[in-house]
């Protein structure tokens, strides 16, 4: 003879009398004398026995269970949470299969409408691919080949460039360096070449004021010649040419170029005393002028 099975009893929340409650169904999974841990579409939580009624133990399933509103609310429960859909009648469904087929999207699925639906949203899953997405692909990773290609070509070019800039600068910082470190520097300077016959050298000063000196050294045997006619030191490009400056002063007889027995330049006619001039000399006899002989005489001692 078969065993009867014992009767379920009720379990009953000892809560007041004005408690808001909820409805849900859910099954059982585990139990123990204060909770039972239950499973209602995506919730799985534990209930105390003192704050919810039903009726049914470990491993049922759809067991109806009535908690109190704000007991839902932490775990995340509604009412009616979990309850089976109401059946539809035969009649009914033949009516309104033709308006479902048209309004359903193709590939829905049919918990689509389910009374346990939670929300929506996307998730992250494996699939594989077909042989167009494949040949996509393919395309695509030779687009990127290309691009890739081309920019490395771009980088080398352009890295030529910067290096030739870099080498550039670092050239022109060694100049500067050994510059610094030897103290000086070749210049090209714009000068007036003068022949100072008082000490036989010949003296380089700068053509622009302050006229300071640049370089000077001793005459050759050809350089200590003096010659027939002086040159005269050329005017500036906003000054007239001529023997009187912008501030209209007479230059000194001693300014470059001005001959002093030059009757000519000073305007005076010395009177003629009878002495010899250079018709009076021996055309055979080479005619030296003094300073130009005092010079030779150096050399030759």
């Amino acid at each position: 003879m078969a065993r009867k099975k014992k009767e379920k009893a009720p379990v009953q929340a000892d809560l007041p009398e004005n408690t808001v409650f909820i409805t849900i169904t859910a099954d059982i999974l585990q139990e123990t004398d204060a909770a039972i841990l239950i499973r209602c579409g995506e919730v799985e939580d534990w209930l105390p026995h003192s704050q919810i009624e039903f009726i049914g133990t470990k491993g049922d399933t759809g067991v109806v269970i009535n908690l109190p509103e704000w007991l839902g609310d932490e775990k995340g429960l509604t009412d009616g949470m979990g309850a089976a859909p109401a059946p539809v009648d035969a009649e009914q469904d033949d009516a309104s299969g033709e308006d479902d087929a048209a309004t359903e999207e193709p590939g829905a699925s049919a918990a689509a409408n389910d009374r346990n639906w939670l929300r929506q949203e996307t998730i992250t899953v494996t699939q594989e691919l077909t042989q167009a997405e494949k040949a996509e692909y393919a395309d695509e990773m030779a687009r990127l080949d290309d691009e890739i290609e081309e920019l490395e070509t771009e980088r080398d070019r352009v890295s030529k460039a910067l290096k030739k800039q870099i080498d550039a600068k670092e050239d022109e910082r060694r100049a500067l360096s050994k510059v610094v470190r030897e103290g000086t520097e070749t210049r090209e300077i714009f000068c007036d070449l003068v022949a100072d016959y008082n000490t036989c050298e010949m003296v380089w000063t700068d053509a622009h004021p302050p006229h300071e000196e640049v370089r000077r050294r001793k005459m050759t045997a050809e350089e200590r010649q003096l010659p027939l006619t002086m040159n005269t030191r050329p005017a500036p490009a906003d000054q007239p040419a001529g023997d009187e400056a912008d501030n209209g002063e007479e230059m000194p007889e001693d300014a470059p170029g001005f001959d002093a027995y030059d009757d000519g330049a000073t305007g005076d006619h010395e009177p003629d005393d009878g002495g010899p001039d250079d018709s009076d000399l021996d055309p055979d006899y080479p005619h030296i002028p003094p300073m130009a002989a005092h010079a030779e005489a150096e050399a030759v001692q």
